[in-house]
């Protein structure tokens, strides 16, 4: 799926990709590996904490993998992406990312495991912003709810972000994207 396909809108800067892809997760990070290389990009390492960083350049990056899908953005700016598929598996991991800070979001889409997705994929986007320190449960404060997207304030890093959500098809699956905001009000 080329960049200029996805129903969203991204901050100035910003490129994301993504494709289908199914199967063992030795195949989904050769298919990531793949996907960036193909759009000439620069190389990437993994720092010890997983965070992937740009080996020659002042881009920052993100990548995933899940849901039958592999992702991958690079911008001006610290960016974090998370695909993942709603299922089962989020409803019983459910109260460890999602309580009573996320009861905006629940109210506004509903109990269900779309919106479970959305909170899931929306948390670790943000995490992969900071690389650390998120609390999943308490690390957000929801504003300014949107269908396609929401602006955040992370209380620990003292920060604001900008999430945005887009649903891909075949398969089935929810991303998002977050980005850091320059409006300390929100």
């Amino acid at each position: 799926m080329p960049e200029s396909s996805f129903p969203m809108t991204l901050p100035e800067g910003a490129v994301l990709i993504a494709e289908p892809c199914v199967g063992k997760l030795e195949l989904q990070r050769a298919a990531l590996k793949a996907l960036w290389g193909r759009q000439g990009w620069p190389e990437w390492q993994l720092l010890p904490n997983g965070k992937p960083v740009l080996t020659a350049d002042d881009q920052h990056c993100s990548l995933s993998h899940g849901g039958g899908w592999v992702a991958a953005a690079m911008a001006p700016h610290p960016i974090g992406i998370d695909v993942e598929a709603p299922g089962e598996r989020l409803a019983r991991a459910r109260r460890r990312f999602a309580g009573p800070a996320d009861a905006p979001v629940l109210d506004l889409f509903g109990d269900n495991l779309d919106t479970l997705c959305r909170l899931w994929t929306a948390k670790e986007a943000a995490f992969k912003v900071f690389g650390t320190g998120l609390d999943f449960l308490t690390g957000l404060e929801w504003r300014d709810i949107h269908n396609e997207s929401a602006n955040v304030w992370a209380p620990v890093q003292s920060q604001c972000l900008r999430i945005t959500w887009c649903r891909l098809l075949e398969p089935d699956a929810w991303l998002a994207v977050a980005t850091t905001a320059p409006d300390p009000s929100l």
